[in-house]
């Protein structure tokens, strides 16, 4: 962790090199912001038609740690909207979830 999934609606879908940069950005302040290793973080894209809502919706799950706090995450969304905004040039949502190590189970 963190997972981090970005969905977009086929009108606001970015080119494979355009995403390939957006995906080493959104990397970079996973790093920077939130401590994650880089062996941790999984970031996926995913482009389809949207039946209802913003056209891009952000979500990223994380490993609840004392350093990931109320500060840290609202400047973690907070680059993450200019990152969008930049890049694919809408407002999106963005949704932060964090579990309890304690319950989070997997493998590989």
């Amino acid at each position: 962790m963190p997972s981090i999934t970005i969905y977009t609606s086929t009108s606001y879908k970015m080119d494979p090199p355009v995403f390939a940069e957006f995906a080493v950005s959104l990397a970079n302040l996973a790093k920077d912001i939130l401590k994650a290793k880089d062996s941790n973080i999984h970031i996926t894209y995913l482009t389809g038609d949207i039946g209802y809502g913003t056209p891009v919706y952000l979500e990223a799950k994380l490993r609840n740690e004392v350093f990931r706090n109320e500060m840290v995450m609202n400047e973690f969304l907070k680059q993450v909207d200019l990152l969008i905004k930049e890049n694919i040039g809408v407002v999106a949502r963005i949704r932060c979830f964090l579990y309890e190590k304690n319950y989070i189970f997997g493998k590989n």
